[in-house]
């Protein structure tokens, strides 16, 4: 697969407005222009959207992905279709129909990024009652 880029809108952790005829507009604070390849894995992409704002790894993050692509642009307006990111292949889809619709405008991600709950019990704890046990 020969790679390909895009520079992607990225939006962060805020608002998704879905309007009239099922068209979608992302809505955040914070927005930051981020380059994803088509050879990356899922993995990958959330890794170089968390560097991007300055956060550690995915171990530490959930990231859950949308992205927004322009379907129908007329004279005025552009109509755009959401769609979620869970898997590798959708991050080769989201390149396949982003070759086939985008022109005029960009492509879009929404990021909503959580920081990991720690369990209470720190390993060392479930370690030494384990020991206790034999």
């Amino acid at each position: 697969m020969t790679p390909t880029t895009f520079t992607v809108l990225l939006y962060f952790n805020d608002t998704i407005l879905t309007e009239e005829n099922y068209s979608e507009t992302y809505i955040s604070s914070q927005t930051a222009w981020v380059i994803i390849t088509n050879t990356m894995t899922m993995v990958e992409v959330k890794q170089t959207i968390l560097n991007h704002f300055n956060m550690s790894t995915v171990n530490e993050y959930e990231v859950d992905l949308q992205y927004r692509l322009p379907i129908f642009i007329s004279a005025t307006t552009a109509h755009y279709r959401s769609c979620k990111i869970f898997v590798d292949d959708n991050v080769e889809t989201l390149f396949l129909m982003a070759t086939e619709h985008v022109t005029e405008v960009h492509v879009e991600i929404m990021a909503f990024i959580t920081k990991m709950h720690q369990s209470a019990i720190p390993s060392e704890v479930y370690y030494d009652l384990a020991n206790n046990f034999n």
